[in-house]
């Protein structure tokens, strides 16, 4: 028997919703909570750490501070023994960490967090094919890439802004006794929105490559070396550029309220004095340089030339002239912003190509 029902019309195609973002966060946040949770607990430990430290290291500095006159012997004495116990070169400072050993330490947590976190936000699921369900389910290639990067991204950048600050707090005492100068490398990278920014660079070189490896190992390989190569490089290379330097004549010690970028030695006829030649001088020091008789006082050049080293002092007594080019403390805000700005740049392209790499990326 043939049926005589007439068929039925096909309605108009439904259009799927797209999941809302907050949804997409959602989702993100769990997908990521083992990466994210075993980061916040190296970071939290970290920051007790430095916390302690860093009220411990703060009162005993206040004593130092409170000290007067400063040039008095026993107020040079409180600060030897305040740095001995807590920068660094003795038993004491290395089994309380010394500020030196921590800050040194400090380099390696961007890059590792970042590598950590971004290597397999999106190698991982491009490894096992599981990217396919999420891009069947409402969210879409393109939506699914952003909300992946962005998310983690935002909150990494966050909390390594407020562990800066921290660190800043745990270092302060340093910074203001001379110590260490806040332009030089040992500390430049950890302190302003440097930290941060090169944490951001690390997350999103991790992320980027991920997607063009779709292997874990080989991306956190890969990002751990061109990291170092280009923190190297800024550090030696770039950074010293961002503005021209100021020379100043004379060695004064700057080290405490300048970056020394390169010093010089000309002799009295005007011609650099290479290292050789003053190894050279160096050994022709008189004992009685080192150890002039009292109430013999020697002819001394402007004091702004003088310092307290006893060689360039010769120098500057036989007619030799030293300079250094220094970048000084006064800019490092500048620096700071300089380099959070070309940092936080290549972080978006490299965000945007591994956007671009999904979506060419075939099914």
């Amino acid at each position: 028997m043939i049926s005589t029902t007439p068929p039925v019309a096909a309605g108009p195609a439904v259009k799927q919703r797209p999941v809302p973002w907050a949804k997409l966060g959602w989702v993100t946040l769990r997908q990521r909570r083992g990466a994210m949770i075993g980061a916040g607990v190296l970071l939290g430990a970290f920051a007790v750490y430095l916390a302690v430290m860093a009220v411990i290291q703060n009162n005993a500095y206040a004593t130092v501070a409170a000290c007067h006159p400063a040039a008095a012997s026993k107020c040079q004495q409180l600060l030897q023994l305040f740095t001995s116990a807590y920068w660094g070169g003795d038993n004491s400072a290395l089994q309380s960490g010394g500020a030196q050993t921590v800050s040194s330490l400090m380099f390696a947590v961007p890059v590792l967090v970042g590598a950590f976190i971004g290597a397999p936000v999106l190698a991982r699921e491009l490894e096992t094919g599981t990217f396919r369900f999420a891009w069947t389910q409402g969210a879409g290639r393109t939506r699914w890439a952003i909300s992946t990067l962005m998310l983690p991204a935002v909150l990494l950048t966050a909390v390594m802004g407020a562990f800066t600050a921290l660190f800043y707090w745990y270092y302060r005492p340093f910074l203001e006794d001379g110590q260490v100068s806040s332009m030089l490398p040992l500390s430049f990278a950890l302190l302003g929105v440097a930290f941060a920014a090169w944490t951001l660079f690390s997350f999103a070189l991790a992320a980027f490559l991920g997607a063009v490896f779709k292997r874990i190992v080989p991306a956190m390989a890969v990002t751990l070396v061109v990291y170092v190569a280009l923190a190297l490089a800024t550090a030696t290379t770039i950074r010293p550029h961002y503005e021209t330097p100021v020379t100043v004549t004379g060695w004064n010690g700057a080290s405490g309220a300048a970056w020394v970028t390169s010093s010089w030695i000309d002799s009295p006829s005007g011609q650099p004095v290479s290292e050789n030649e003053q190894i050279s001088l160096l050994n022709q020091l008189p004992a009685s340089a080192l150890n002039p008789p009292p109430g013999n006082p020697k002819k001394k050049p402007p004091a702004d030339s003088r310092s307290g080293d006893v060689f360039t002092n010769w120098l500057l007594d036989h007619g030799y002239k030293v300079g250094q080019s220094v970048q000084p403390n006064a800019r490092f805000w500048r620096f700071q912003l300089t380099e959070g700005g070309w940092l936080l740049t290549v972080s978006a392209l490299l965000i945007g190509g591994t956007v671009g790499l999904v979506r060419r990326r075939g099914a």
